[in-house]
């Protein structure tokens, strides 16, 4: 009786186990197939930013979600690997994380239609090995075979493709710094200055920086009274590498300085003192002198505490600076 029981658990094990291995072989088999573009989904190329790493692509399909690793296929190729940062309507707004053909991406406009890849992209279009090249390709037979992988052009990511000595699109800064104006008889004098600043790398090593800051002039244009000042620039730059993973960046630009004082020019009967209408000309117009619309330039220079953080100095026709700044 043990023994019939002992040959019929053996047998139905051994019919189970057939039965199982059959189905993985199976999944194997139409998982390791050739995956064809004209399986794929097609969407369109709309908008490409200047840095060529973001794209606006659509989503008519309803193929992938925010996100999704997608790989975008051209002429039948993988063209480059990217994540779903935000998927709205039939619209995505993708990221390039990889690129696989330098020339494909190149290639890449507005308009274009790609053939999309939701997920693992492994294989695509790539022929089912041999269990014979699949042992060869697992086994480690000498040292060399360590570093005998190749390295090609199409495994680098877009950083690593790109030109930029500064690799991010973007840096704010705080600052402090020394600004000049007038003081009451009308000579130059520099005032304490606190100001922020906003760069964009619109192209390779090109930036564009915008910037605002203010401070207060105490007993100007007259003792007891305060002016307020007002800077606006804008600079267009660009970077140069330099020693001690420093980046100088030469700059030229346009400067608006503006001026308010509400006292000025105004007779406070409440003082005791009566000025004469030639003292209140003079108050309007010393606040009227610390208003400028000039051209500036100057130099930048930018020393990388830590990764994402610069030291800064500025040292320009429009400001001399010190401050911070963090890159992303």
């Amino acid at each position: 009786m043990m023994r019939s029981l002992l040959v019929a658990l053996t047998f139905l094990f051994l019919t189970t186990n057939s039965y199982s291995q059959s189905v993985i072989d199976e999944f194997n088999e139409q998982s390791e197939s050739n995956q064809l573009a004209s399986e794929l989904v097609t969407e369109k190329i709309t908008k490409v930013s200047n840095s060529k790493r973001t794209y606006i692509i659509t989503n008519e399909n309803q193929a992938f979600n925010k996100g999704d690793f997608i790989t975008l296929v051209l002429a039948n190729n993988l063209a480059a690997r990217a994540i779903v940062a935000k998927s709205l309507n039939d619209l995505a707004g993708i990221k390039i994380i990889k690129i696989y053909s330098l020339d494909l991406f190149k290639s890449f406009r507005p308009d274009l239609e790609v053939q999309i890849i939701r997920g693992d992209d492994s294989f695509f279009g790539a022929k089912k090995e041999t269990e014979e090249e699949k042992e060869d390709a697992s086994l480690l037979k000498e040292e060399e075979d360590l570093y005998n992988g190749t390295l090609l052009e199409d495994d680098l990511s877009l950083d690593e493709n790109t030109n930029r000595k500064i690799k991010t699109d973007n840096i704010i800064s705080l600052n402090v710094g020394l600004i000049e104006g007038l003081n009451n008889d009308g000579s130059t004098q520099r005032y304490t200055h606190l100001n922020g600043m906003w760069m964009y790398q619109f192209e390779d090593n090109i930036w564009a920086e915008v910037g605002y800051g203010q401070n207060l002039i105490n007993d100007y244009p007259s003792p007891g009274f305060d002016t307020k000042m007002t800077n606006v620039f804008i600079r267009a730059k660009y970077t140069i590498s330099a020693p001690f993973y420093s980046f100088v960046q030469p700059y030229l630009g346009f400067q608006m300085i503006n001026a308010s004082s509400p006292q000025a020019g105004v007779d406070d009967p409440n003082d005791g003192v009566t000025p004469t209408q030639a003292q209140l000309d003079n108050e309007i117009q010393l606040v009227e002198d610390l208003k400028k619309r000039q051209v500036i330039f100057g130099l930048t220079v930018l020393k990388r505490l830590v990764p994402g953080w610069f030291i800064r100095a500025d040292l320009g026709s429009d400001i001399m600076n010190v401050g911070f700044s963090l890159e992303f």
